[in-house]
């Protein structure tokens, strides 16, 4: 039986034990609060420009080619791109290589860009002209006069003359940039993006395909909104495993586990009480996370019952977790290295912090093996995008998990001698 009274007296004894730690209200508050304003920041609503060097070598009698103009103007108009012009006398190699030079990206457009660019052009629509006429005949040859195939087939030996008569190498444009720089496969990718619409510009292409987007939620949602619920439960999870372990841990060092144990107070209300400790903490790290995330990002996230729900849930599932490492692990040293090598890898692979889509496919399946990713998942899923049926999933693996370590912690804590 659980005696309230003993477990409403053991929280009180626990939060008041807690709050004399600093460095344990600094890690369950002000660290992520710290991280939230970092992230929030970093991510928020700002526009986000990258610096690119641009060296203009497709010069005519002293002057830019228009088509390289025309180029450069393109990559301003995406409003991706911070564009900086380098003198065509720089050694752009060179220069890239020195350690002074500190934004490593120079995209250079090579002499020869506006006529390789137009000839080819030219070629690309002698071939479509070329291949609707064979198209033609293959189709519909047998319905033509033989006047009007003798002119069509006049046109296709005219068209393969001009063809071999025109240059056919392709517009380059070159870029000096390190692979490894983690910018790369976006500054690379909108780049494929500016070069794409410049080709079909030259060849008269109208688009065919246009990709519309339709929001999932009538919310006006920040970047904030959709990292919140990820820092949430990112944090509750640590506060449970990082926190809990070693204070359990602590509490069996110095003995107060054994003085407890010749009290009447019996280990479910122990266990008990920590998981209220832990419940009403990630209430209030909640609290005041949306808080901030309301007054300084305007955040529209605001959880709602189901979110609530899932957050309880949480909190006692990973305290159970801490409890029971806690009631494993003698060594308080041992405990929190323990703690760390469990909640920070779970932090980071599970996705709390950047999409999981990024990882590879094993660091994927290893992702949706662990209960974190469940926890932050669900929540998104309720709080940013009002799907109530997405978060399923995360009640079902919490509450299991949650039910079988509340008994587990209650079986490895040694409360007396004989346990």
């Amino acid at each position: 039986m659980i005696d309230l009274r003993s477990v409403l007296a053991l929280f009180a004894a626990i939060t008041k034990s807690w709050m004399r730690s600093k460095t344990g209200v600094f890690f369950s508050f002000l660290f992520p609060v710290m991280l939230l304003l970092v992230f929030g920041t970093i991510f928020g609503e700002q526009e986000v420009k990258y610096t690119l060097y641009v060296q203009n070598l497709d010069t005519a009698n002293g002057k830019e080619t228009n088509l390289s103009k025309f180029f450069i103007e393109a990559l301003n108009s995406t409003g991706a791109f911070d564009v900086k012009r380098l003198d065509a006398d720089v050694d752009a190699f060179k220069l890239a290589n020195q350690q002074s030079f500190k934004v490593k990206r120079v995209l250079m457009i090579p002499k020869g860009f506006e006529q390789n660019a137009l000839n080819k052009s030219i070629s690309v629509r002698i071939g479509v002209i070329t291949d609707t006429f064979a198209r033609l005949m293959e189709r519909y040859g047998k319905y033509i006069n033989e006047s009007a195939k003798r002119n069509i087939t006049k046109g296709q030996k005219m068209l393969a003359t001009w063809e071999n008569k025109t240059e056919t190498s392709k517009a380059e444009i070159i870029l000096l940039m390190d692979k490894h720089d983690s910018s790369y496969p976006i500054i690379y990718g909108i780049l494929r993006s500016v070069t794409n619409a410049f080709n079909n510009k030259l060849i008269g292409a109208e688009e065919i395909v246009n990709v519309t987007t339709k929001p999932l939620t009538n919310k006006k949602l920040r970047a904030a909104d959709y990292y919140l619920s990820g820092y949430i439960a990112a944090f509750i999870m640590t506060n449970g495993i990082i926190g809990v372990t070693s204070t359990v841990s602590e509490y069996r060092r110095n003995g107060t586990l054994k003085r407890l144990a010749a009290t009447p107070l019996s280990k479910t209300s122990w266990i008990m009480a920590n998981v209220v400790q832990q419940t009403l903490l990630a209430i209030l790290l909640t609290i005041l996370m949306v808080f901030l995330g309301w007054l300084i990002f305007n955040i529209q996230t605001i959880p709602n019952f189901f979110a609530w729900l899932l957050i309880f849930i949480g909190a006692i599932t990973f305290c159970s977790m801490g409890m029971v490492l806690g009631g494993i692990i003698k060594d308080v040293e041992a405990a929190t290295g323990v703690g760390n090598a469990i909640a920070f890898p779970m932090m980071f692979l599970s996705g709390a912090f950047w999409p999981i889509e990024i990882m590879p496919d094993y660091l994927q399946f290893v992702a949706k093996l662990l209960p974190l990713y469940y926890f932050h998942q669900g929540l998104r899923s309720i709080m940013t995008l009002d799907n109530l049926e997405g978060a399923f999933t995360s009640f079902l693996v919490l509450g299991v998990l949650a039910v079988v370590f509340i008994p587990l912690a209650i079986k490895v804590t040694k409360w007396k001698e004989l346990d």
